[in-house]
């Protein structure tokens, strides 16, 4: 959200496209926000995912998480972190969050 201010400060704007982010940047742009930029970008993304699907900003992140999940990344994570995650998508509605659930609750049940 912080470079998102500072964009909209200087007169730019971020803007999703896909699974880019289209840069439209003031000449003097700093470097720093530049790399910052290109470092954030997936969170970046999540934050207008959300905004998109009507979310609360604090839930963007869990759709970054969720997509970790999908893609197999906590399949060796311990019955703790898999319980932890699961409170988390419980109150969030948002397919993504969902399906991550769901492959949550199947790891639960062979642990």
């Amino acid at each position: 959200m912080e470079i998102l201010l500072a964009v909209e400060r200087l007169g730019g704007r971020l803007e999703p496209a896909g699974d880019n982010l289209r840069a439209l940047l003031p000449a003097d742009c700093s470097p720093e926000l530049k790399a910052a930029i290109r470092q954030h970008k997936s969170d970046i993304l999540d934050l207008f995912q959300a905004r998109t699907d009507n979310l609360p900003p604090d839930c963007a992140p869990w759709l970054h998480v969720a997509r970790h999940i999908l893609t197999g990344e906590f399949d060796g994570a311990d019955s703790s972190t898999i319980e932890s995650l699961t409170i988390g998508f419980r109150g969030i509605r948002h397919s993504l969050c969902q399906q991550a659930l769901i492959r949550l609750n199947a790891r639960r049940a062979t642990q």
